[in-house]
């Protein structure tokens, strides 16, 4: 009996030591491996490219230089050879106006100015006559100063015959509209036919013609969040995009930026500028585009995924350090790593990792959710990406 009682109890060490090395078996270096064939891993290769962050938003196309076009004359326009969407040279003809009044003017002042040179021909003849009876004292001082005075107002209807068919010449050539530069016509408002009033003498500011711009290049007018307008600077290139060319895209700079914000549905926005080459005249007055302007640039650097990315709160974002699961022997583990730059969607690798490294991202819905509250975690700070 003695001797059972020996085996037994010698037995019940031998199961507790192997129960107690299979617990520490479990939840050492086997638990780990158990662990990590028990939970899958996505996988994203480290790879070398180009860090970009951008500030992206919704602009419209306007002209630089938009002129109205009015009429110093009034009258009826009896031509009118231009429609919307025309292009016309600089002197091209854009209106014409009646000219019966003004060629009749023309003429009147025209015979005005024969009769005036004629009689100041006349009275310069006389004043020479009794110019030489003065001096031989056969006439009067008075009636000398008489032909004087007949000579200076014969010179002075002469001026005033001058100025009067200038005058009339200016008014004819008015009732004339013509293109002052090489532009497309964005605007007409009124019709052959119709009795206009001048731009100058009347006092509603007369009637306009037309609208017309040199649309060779355009201005892109974008409003910028005011999270974003610290990085925008004059002469930053941008690159737009217009949803009537979805194959094509136009470079411009910027040459504007407002110096007061604006508020549209409760968001703050800055009006910037961007002056656009637009050569083929694509871009029209008023299309809807979206622009892009590159604040950082850097080629050639490691990247990963910003879901591979565990940091600590509170740390500062732009260098710090971090540490992601790197596959090695077929397994995950941690890897400590310096980071740089984020867009929220990719990550500087600074150093700790090389290119062709394999990250994993655990697929758990409680490792997803920490995963979603480290991303939360990035955006959350604007020193990244500046």
């Amino acid at each position: 009996m003695i001797v059972n009682k020996k085996r037994i109890i010698i037995g019940s060490v031998i199961l507790l030591i192997l129960i107690i090395s299979i617990f520490y078996f479990v939840n050492g270096s086997a638990g780990d491996q158990l662990a990590n064939m028990k939970i899958r891993y996505k996988e994203y290769k480290v790879e070398k490219g180009t860090f970009k962050v951008t500030v992206s938003a919704n602009g419209i196309v306007r002209p630089i230089d938009r002129i109205e076009i009015k009429s110093k004359a009034s009258g009826e326009i009896i031509n009118l050879p231009v429609e919307q969407g025309d292009f016309v040279k600089k002197g091209d003809l854009i209106a014409l106006l009646d000219q019966i009044d003004e060629k009749a003017e023309v003429a009147q002042s025209q015979a005005d100015l024969d009769i005036a040179r004629a009689e100041l021909k006349q009275a310069q003849r006389t004043f020479n006559r009794r110019e030489e009876l003065f001096k031989d004292n056969l006439i009067s001082e008075e009636e000398r100063d008489q032909i004087e005075l007949s000579l200076a107002v014969a010179k002075g209807k002469l001026i005033q015959a001058n100025t009067a068919l200038e005058r009339a010449k200016e008014r004819l050539s008015e009732s004339t509209v013509r293109s002052p530069i090489d532009a497309i016509i964005l605007q007409k408002y009124v019709e052959q036919g119709q009795i206009i009033a001048s731009g100058v003498s009347n006092v509603g500011g007369g009637n306009p013609i037309v609208d017309l711009a040199d649309m060779k290049s355009v201005y892109i007018e974008a409003g910028i969040d005011e999270i974003d307008i610290g990085k925008i600077k004059i002469g930053q290139e941008a690159v737009i995009f217009a949803e009537a060319y979805p194959n094509l895209f136009f470079k411009g700079k910027i040459v504007r930026i407002a110096p007061e914000a604006k508020i549209e549905q409760n968001v703050t926005l800055f009006d910037v500028v961007i002056e656009v080459e637009n050569k083929e005249n694509k871009l029209k007055s008023g299309m809807n585009t979206n622009i892009e302007i590159t604040i950082i640039k850097k080629d050639d650097v490691l990247l990963a995924p910003t879901l591979a990315i565990q940091m600590e709160n509170g740390q500062k974002n732009n260098g710090n350090k971090a540490s992601v699961l790197l596959k090695k022997n077929n397994k995950f583990s941690e890897q400590n790593v310096k980071i740089g730059l984020t867009d929220f969607k990719n990550v500087e690798i600074i150093s700790g990792l090389s290119e062709g490294d394999i990250l994993g991202i655990p697929m758990t819905s409680r490792l997803k959710e920490e995963n979603d509250s480290r991303e939360n975690r990035f955006r959350s700070s604007r020193s990244f990406g500046t």
